[in-house]
């Protein structure tokens, strides 16, 4: 008799579903880690689905996304994205991405002068070629009619979170970042501020959907819970409310 049970109780265990999470996995740009990682938490709390995250600069996100087939949906801004030509069915906008120059403590930013300063000697920005707030730098010196003047202090790294950890540790006079980032170390530096807008292209941050995705019920679950007021008030939080 106790064989028989135990043949039964083996027979359910296979038989019987395993309820499992929903999860998705979501490729951003280095520089939206915060705004996803907070976006995402939200999100699992009230749906219980599980989001994994890849994070780095556009180009290995998007290489990433491309190639390894277990990307389901990938974040950053809409320039990239489009030049990359993933092969995606859903396109959403998240928000609006704002260049500012970071200081570190014990130093402020007032104006142009400040760059141009004999004092000022090195001026950290993201890669001009493969990261969007790197060529809205580039963009903004350009404008400004000082890129010449500042060319000698620039110190190009490869992502926002680089260029922004040259001011944590006080390594550089100013660094070139987005405000999402700002916003995420304003308590480790001295202080951000945005730029002129009118100076650079502006900067739309969208989420795309993979066609090779294999949960889409999933996908749709979680662009429908970008548009809530809850996931509303975490893009506003990182300012990027259009």
């Amino acid at each position: 008799m106790k064989i028989k049970l135990m043949f039964l109780l083996l027979i359910l265990s296979v038989s019987v579903p395993v309820c499992a999470q929903a999860k998705i996995i979501i490729a951003a740009g280095a520089g939206y880690r915060s705004l996803v990682d907070d976006l995402a938490t939200s999100y699992t709390a009230a749906t219980g689905n599980q989001v994994e995250r890849i994070y780095g600069n556009m180009a290995r996100v998007t290489a990433q996304a491309r190639n390894s087939g277990a990307v389901d949906m990938v974040l950053g801004d809409k320039s990239f994205l489009d030049k990359s030509k993933l092969d995606c069915s859903t396109v959403q906008k998240v928000g609006k991405g704002r260049l500012v120059i970071a200081f570190p403590k014990g130093k402020n930013f007032s104006g142009i002068d400040d760059l141009l300063s004999a004092d000022v000697t090195r001026i950290a920005l993201p890669d001009i070629k493969r990261a969007i707030y790197g060529k809205a730098a580039l963009q903004y010196l350009h404008s400004k009619n000082i890129f010449k003047k500042v060319e000698p202090k620039l110190l190009m790294v490869a992502t926002v979170p680089q260029s922004a950890s040259y001011v944590v540790a006080g390594e550089v006079d100013y660094a070139f970042i987005n405000q999402t980032h700002a916003r995420k170390i304003a308590k480790s530096i001295g202080g951000y501020v945005a730029v002129d807008e009118s100076a650079y292209t502006p900067i739309s941050i969208i989420i795309e959907q993979m066609t090779q995705s294999t949960n889409p019920a999933e996908c749709t679950a979680f662009m429908n819970f970008l548009s809530s007021d809850s996931a509303t008030k975490i893009i506003s939080a990182h300012g990027m409310q259009d």
